[in-house]
C-alpha cells in the first residue's frame, strides 16, 4: 500500500467509496472505484455524486503530488464536469496536470508568495474504456504553516 493510499483510507468519506490508487506517477494518477449497490442511483447506474467524488479524488491526488513536496496544501477552488453517458461497473478516473502549465513558473510563484493555482483534467471511464465524465478541477495551492 502506498503512503498516498493510506492518506485516502484515512479520509472517512473517500474510504467509504472504496477508492484505490491503481497507478501513480508525477503529474498523472489513476484511481478506481468498484461497483457497489450503495453507489448506484434509482436507475441502477453509478450515482453522479459517486462519479464526481472519484474524479475529484484523482484530481486531488495529482495536485497534491505537486504541492506537498513544496510544503503546500491544496484547496479545490472550482470544477467543471460533464457527464457523457450512463456509468456501470468498476470506474477508473485518470487525472493529469494541465500539460500547458508552466510548473517552473508556478514553483517560483509559490516560493515567493506561498500561493499558486493549478488545473487538473480528469476523465472517468467505464470498464469498456468509454468516458462517463470529463472534467477540469482548479486548485489553489497554499503554504503550510509550521
Amino acid at each position: 500500500m502506498t503512503s498516498t493510499q493510506s492518506v485516502l483510507d484515512s479520509i472517512a468519506y473517500v474510504a467509504w467509496h472504496g477508492q484505490r490508487i491503481e497507478h501513480e506517477e508525477p503529474g498523472r494518477v489513476v484511481v478506481v472505484q468498484g461497483d457497489r449497490a450503495d453507489l448506484r442511483n434509482y436507475a441502477g447506474t453509478a450515482h453522479a455524486g459517486a462519479i464526481y467524488t472519484l474524479a475529484e479524488t484523482a484530481a486531488g491526488v495529482a495536485a497534491d503530488q505537486l504541492a506537498a513536496p513544496w510544503g503546500g496544501f491544496i484547496l479545490l477552488a472550482s470544477a467543471q464536469v460533464r457527464y457523457t453517458r450512463r456509468a456501470q461497473g468498476t470506474l477508473a478516473a485518470e487525472a493529469r496536470l494541465d500539460p500547458a502549465a508552466d510548473i517552473g513558473a508556478l514553483r517560483e510563484e509559490f516560493a515567493r508568495s506561498g500561493r499558486g493555482a493549478l488545473v487538473v483534467t480528469v476523465t472517468v471511464r467505464d470498464p469498456g474504456g468509454e468516458a462517463v465524465l470529463e472534467g477540469s478541477f482548479d486548485y489553489a495551492i497554499r503554504r503550510r504553516k509550521t
